[in-house]
């Protein structure tokens, strides 16, 4: 596998190996940069507001990202991918510093900043996923995107290792720094893989559709059945996350009380959470889907991720809620991500950039509200076996992906080897 991948990238032209080069240098920026404040966000959310508060925060994500997800929309076609990402990170480093330095004045700000670091990391990633997607040619992306993926997981391995063992030391509200230098490098890679774009070559505006409206870009999810499916995966895959990430904070806020033993025991989380993301990138991906094709390869992640539940269902201890949380992120980060990623391959520059937005940066937020009235329903009927029903409901969606895998998918991938790209 890695002599046929360097063999194809030794074939490439000059620029084509510099946009290779600089985008897996943005995806190890953005990656890095969210390993090192995710810890530190997380613990003083709990610290402020308990595990309690997670559906609360869930909801109201819900309005911010339905406005940002507008504001997006209604300004790409004016800026253009390069001013719009910058104009994300600049928002993002203000915010994040504006939490270190004024949480002790201000502590509801860590509210915001909880809510706001979920839709900016996707909304950074989709930026970039979608200049990849413009540029690389499809038969190319089974060889590239695992690799891509697997530099983004090398900077969050090491970004975790600065809360994992520095927070006590310097404490939770220092790490959101990180962001500045981390971010300044992401926009000198982002300014440099776009110039060594094929969108650099073209006019972006009038290359997307002459409705320039924001809801243009739900339109276009809702007139393509294609993309409908890939909706419902999202939104299954979130759920399923969701599900299992509040019973996991419930038994992390019971059993490490110090907000920076927290943001420590997050870092090393995400730590070996990325590792086994690397290896699924760099090995399990190809090999995924190169045996069993796109379709097949989407069936066997719930598949896998049932194993999972049944695990939390039965033995629901904080050890394996810890493990099985560090496992479906990994699964999240690595195998759905990129067999996600390569359903947008086929798609016009319009759904590439528009309707992905919607899909992977509102519904993949927004899923999260769906979960919320879920556990606040359970809450009020179940509050003696909540975490129970909640594994017993995290089961019953994976059923339900397995079902819409299998019949929405099955018209465009009706075989199991992977097409020819």
């Amino acid at each position: 596998m890695f002599r046929k991948f360097f063999q194809e990238l030794i074939s490439f032209q000059k620029s084509e190996r510099l946009f290779i080069f600089f985008a897996m240098v943005v995806g190890f920026s953005i990656a890095a940069e969210y390993g090192i404040t995710r810890p530190a966000s997380n613990s003083l959310f709990l610290t402020l507001f308990s595990s309690h508060a997670f559906p609360w925060v869930w909801l109201a994500t819900v309005p911010l990202n339905l406005l940002i997800i507008t504001l997006y929309n209604r300004f790409l076609p004016r800026l253009g991918p390069w001013k719009m990402l910058a104009t994300i990170a600049i928002a993002v480093t203000v915010v994040n510093c504006a939490t270190g330095w004024l949480l002790a004045f201000f502590p509801g700000l860590i509210f915001f900043q909880f809510a706001w670091k979920d839709i900016y990391v996707l909304l950074m990633f989709k930026q970039l996923w979608s200049l990849i997607h413009s540029t690389i040619p499809s038969h190319r992306a089974k060889y590239l995107y695992g690799a891509i993926f697997g530099v983004g997981t090398v900077g969050s391995v090491l970004g975790s290792l600065i809360p994992g063992f520095l927070a006590v030391e310097i404490g939770s509200q220092q790490i959101f720094y990180f962001t500045v230098p981390i971010y300044a490098l992401l926009l000198w890679s982002y300014r440099k893989a776009y110039h060594y774009s094929a969108l650099s070559q073209t006019s972006f505006p009038q290359d997307l559709s002459t409705d320039h409206r924001p809801r243009e870009g739900f339109a276009l999810i809702f007139r393509s059945r294609f993309l409908l499916s890939i909706l419902l995966l999202v939104i299954l895959m979130q759920v399923s996350v969701a599900l299992l990430e509040f019973q996991f904070n419930a038994r992390l806020e019971q059993n490490i009380l110090s907000p920076d033993l927290r943001t420590e025991y997050m870092g090393r989380m995400v730590f070996f959470m990325n590792l086994i993301s690397g290896l699924f990138q760099w090995i399990g991906s190809f090999l995924l889907v190169h045996t069993l094709g796109v379709r097949g390869s989407h069936l066997t992640i719930p598949l896998l991720l049932i194993i999972n539940a049944v695990g939390t269902l039965f033995v629901p201890s904080f050890g394996m809620l810890s493990f099985a949380f560090v496992f479906i992120k990994a699964v999240d980060f690595s195998l759905f991500g990129i067999t996600r990623e390569m359903l947008y391959i086929p798609l016009q520059l319009d759904e590439k950039f528009r309707a992905k937005a919607v899909i992977d940066v509102f519904a993949y937020r927004t899923s999260k509200a769906l979960v919320s009235l879920c556990i606040l329903a359970l809450q009020f009927f179940a509050t003696g076996n909540l975490l129970f029903w909640i594994s017993g409901a995290s089961l019953g969606v994976l059923i339900l992906w397995i079902g819409v895998v299998w019949f929405l998918l099955r018209k465009h991938y009706p075989k199991t080897p992977i097409p020819q790209m």
